[in-house]
């Protein structure tokens, strides 16, 4: 597919768990190994987990959901889209208290298509340990990456 394309998928997410299904063809894989979500394969079941990303109201504590794509590498038979994803107004999230503990997360997902564009596998990591710190989770501490080290010439 494309960068529009990638575009189209993450606002299907704000939108409702029926449009992001929409994107995926009937046979299709999705796995999210950080939730231990794997081998997915029926839109039902995709639906229950998409359905909390398009959630409008501020007041029930599911929070509301911004994505934004960072990138998009691939071609009309697959891609990496990196992408980044703030809550607002959430309240619990993989039962970890973050009210009023705003938090950010980057991650990529890796798409393969079908002919008629359709998403058939996904796989999908993202940075789980950004959250805790953000949130002031227990025992978490900021990890800086190291300074890169001079070629050699």
């Amino acid at each position: 597919m494309n960068y529009a394309f990638a575009v189209k998928w993450l606002k299907a997410f704000r939108e409702s768990a029926d449009a992001i299904c929409e994107l995926y063809a009937d046979d299709f894989v999705f796995e999210d190994p950080i939730l231990d979500q794997y081998q997915i394969r029926d839109k039902g079941d995709l639906g229950r987990i998409f359905v909390l990303y398009a959630n409008k109201d501020r007041e029930n504590g599911l929070g509301v959901h911004n994505f934004r794509i960072r990138g998009y590498e691939g071609d009309h038979r697959s891609g990496l889209i990196r992408w980044e994803w703030t809550p607002e107004d959430c309240a619990n999230f993989i039962g970890i208290d973050v009210k009023d503990k705003p938090f950010f997360a980057q991650g990529h997902t890796f798409h393969v298509y079908n002919e008629q564009g359709q998403i058939v596998r996904e796989s999908s990591w993202w940075d789980s340990g950004s959250i805790l710190h953000d949130v002031g989770f227990p025992g978490v501490t900021s990890t800086p990456f190291p300074a890169a080290e001079p070629a050699l010439a």
